[in-house]
């Protein structure tokens, strides 16, 4: 995915009062008080700066809350412990990944060109294949729910007449670029969730494999790209966390992440200029300022295929439906009303925003369209 779509996700916002809180980080439930129990979920691929924690092996949050009209009060450090005495460390929600093998762009499915990587230092038994002189892809793929369909074998050819074979990098790696679909002669529809392979010399003398828990050689199983790939969560009841007493006046959880540490650096939200702020996540009902109130809204089905479905909100003046590229899809003008239905039937597969225009300022969402 370019910068420039990540970052356009990113600046998706709801506007309040001039603060913003960004697409980045979504909380559930998004009507939640400081004593509920929520989940804050962080796409790390859209934080600012653009992917700064993209490919981090661990993501902690650093942060406080708003009580008052004050700010970052009663912190908890990234490397310390909540009042309740839980760690800021939020887990991965994506599928695994082996760290000798990659996939470029990491978001494609098995119907896009890819470049795949092996890493020959990494693979299984250690460098196995470090410094072969060919290295040669054993594959298939999981259709609909099966593994190692549609085999390809290393001395055999793809279903589009490409060779199994990768091109060396000038160091440890070796790469093939191709198109899964076409490599292994996928019908239109299929469920495609990985790929599954070894790797040899052009013969059996040397394999390299992925490694299991127990450090022993398994096959490598690649997924492609889910909704997931990039998101962190955390679960957790700020009143708990951050040592608040009942009955006090909690607006907002302020915070930013990091990789375990400050060397990588932050993961922070964007402004409306494009520029780094801390995050700041409103809770339901809560106000910065007065008069000012988010509404809590419901976007459904999503997935959806055909009628796009936005309740619970007043005053809404304006609906706009956007591509990830930027390009303005739908522009839907509609009167105070708490229900929307907008037809989406036409639209292509793939990720849209959502941006509902109220009196009170603005807030975005994102679907996806099957």
């Amino acid at each position: 995915m370019k910068k420039s779509t990540l970052k356009f996700l990113a600046i998706g916002m709801f506007v309040l009062m001039g603060t913003f809180i960004m697409a980045q980080v979504t909380m559930i439930p998004e009507d939640a008080t400081a004593f509920d129990e929520i989940t804050l979920t962080l796409d790390v691929a859209l934080s600012c700066p653009d992917s700064a924690l993209f490919m981090a092996d661990s993501v902690m949050m650093h942060s406080g809350v708003t009580i008052g009209e004050s700010a970052w009060q009663n912190v908890i450090e990234f490397d310390a412990l909540g009042a309740n005495a839980q760690q800021p460390k939020l887990i991965y929600l994506g599928p695994y990944s082996p760290k000798a093998v990659s996939i470029s762009p990491a978001t494609a499915s098995a119907y896009e060109e890819i470049t795949l990587t092996i890493d020959t230092r990494l693979s299984c038994p250690d460098s196995a294949l470090f410094g072969a002189d060919s290295v040669m892809m054993h594959s298939a793929v999981n259709i609909d729910g099966t593994a190692w369909s549609n085999v390809v074998a290393f001395d055999g050819i793809g279903a589009n007449g490409q060779s199994p074979k990768l091109m060396h990098n000038g160091d440890s790696t070796w790469s093939i670029t191709f198109t899964p679909s076409e490599y292994y002669g996928i019908v239109d529809g299929s469920v495609v969730t990985q790929i599954n392979c070894v790797f040899n010399n052009g013969s059996w003398d040397a394999e390299g494999k992925d490694f299991n828990e127990e450090g022993g050689c398994t096959d490598f199983n690649i997924p492609f790209g889910e909704e997931n790939m990039y998101k962190w969560a955390i679960t957790f009841i700020p009143s708990e966390f951050y040592g608040i007493e009942e009955g006090t006046d909690v607006s907002a959880i302020n915070c930013v992440f990091n990789g375990g540490d400050w060397s990588a650096g932050e993961g922070k939200a964007f402004t409306e200029e494009g520029e780094c702020t801390d995050f700041l996540i409103l809770f339901g009902g809560s106000s910065i300022g007065e008069g000012s109130k988010i509404n809590s809204f419901k976007l459904f089905p999503n997935p959806v295929e055909n009628e796009l479905n936005i309740n619970g909100f007043i005053n809404v003046n304006l609906v706009e439906v956007y591509n990830v590229t930027g390009q303005l899809i739908r522009n839907v003008e509609v009167e105070s009303v708490k229900n929307i239905t907008i037809n989406v039937a036409d639209l292509n597969k793939g990720v849209y925003i959502v941006n509902i225009q109220t009196d009170s300022g603005i807030q975005t969402s994102k679907f996806i369209k099957n």
